[in-house]
């Protein structure tokens, strides 16, 4: 009688180690789906940092042709 209580208590703390490690799983895949969501949404952020900084340094090139377009026409008034 006294082995089948101990297999029977062994086997319930088996069971509650299963179920917590189950749980334990869950919420590692809980956590690396957020995690994959927030890398996607970094991703796009860095994408329009990097559109926003092509586009300024386009404007900044004709910023500086126009410069020197005005550079020109001074030098050739004076």
């Amino acid at each position: 009688m006294d082995l089948l209580k101990q297999l029977e208590a062994k086997m319930q703390t088996l069971l509650q180690q299963r179920n917590q490690l189950k749980e334990e799983l869950d919420a590692l895949k809980s956590a690396g789906a957020a995690g994959d969501q927030e890398l996607q949404s970094l991703r796009a952020r860095l994408e329009e940092a990097v559109a926003a900084r092509t586009a300024l340094e386009k404007d900044r090139e004709a910023t500086r042709e126009q410069v020197a377009a005005i550079l020109r026409a001074l030098e050739a008034l004076g």
